[in-house]
């Protein structure tokens, strides 16, 4: 199988429906794919949705389960269970268009991982100043701890070879927000080839980050790098 497309998803009921049409659209172009969506815990009717979008098409696997666990562990799930040569996954909001896959693909022709990289001057990103701001100062912060020289940490667009995969996510310490802080680490640390990709990216309403989560999440790096220097 080339392509595995895994797709994390908690409580997505307001937002995921224009984005599978646009999944749609994008796979009717993909000779060999494998859809995982990774239902982390959701309370609303984003599963029934899940249920009904694998009914019209081939080659979807839905993962779910009760608890909420974070996104680190959703994605993690879904990319261990991943059966393709590159395995991209993609936030559920809408955020980033499906049809970046194709360049995004092209690219990990090249490159062991290739991540999305909304501060690019090619880049086209409609973000309030606030999340401008947090997000600047969470990537200022990421890199001075890990020293990792990544531009955009949190982007949930992200795609690996899958035996490069396997070896980040087999054995991760984070499950929620900040994994992609130590998916990088571990790319640095294994002298991984890296590509930061310009993308366009719309800012979608209902984001599940609160207010002070992003001052959470500098605490969690803190303790996350002191974890990782005793592995």
């Amino acid at each position: 199988m080339d392509l595995s497309i895994v797709i994390p998803v908690y409580n997505e009921e307001s937002r995921i429906k224009p984005f599978l049409r646009d999944l749609e659209d994008t796979i009717r172009r993909m000779p060999d794919y494998e859809i995982i969506f990774v239902n982390d815990g959701s309370k609303d009717s984003t599963m029934s949705i899940l249920n009904d979008f694998s009914k019209k098409q081939r080659e979807v696997k839905i993962i779910s389960y009760k608890k909420n666990r974070g996104k680190g562990y959703a994605v993690r799930k879904g990319v261990l269970s991943s059966n393709g040569k590159k395995i991209i996954f993609i936030d559920a909001d809408g955020s980033t268009k499906p049809q970046e896959i194709f360049q995004m693909l092209t690219l990990l022709d090249s490159y062991d991982v290739v991540v999305g990289d909304r501060t690019q001057y090619e880049s086209s990103v409609d973000q309030p100043v606030l999340r401008q701001i947090t997000g600047k100062l969470f990537n200022f912060y990421a890199n001075l701890i890990f020293g990792i020289n990544v531009k955009d940490n949190l982007c949930g667009f992200k795609g690996f070879q899958r035996e490069v995969a396997k070896i980040l996510f087999r054995n991760m310490i984070s499950e929620r927000w900040i994994f992609d802080v130590e998916i990088f680490y571990k790319i640095r640390k294994n002298n991984y080839s890296l590509r930061q990709m310009s993308i366009k990216w719309n800012h979608k309403e209902g984001t599940k980050i609160k207010p002070f989560d992003p001052f959470k999440m500098f605490l969690q790096l803190f303790f996350l790098r002191i974890k990782l220097m005793k592995k």
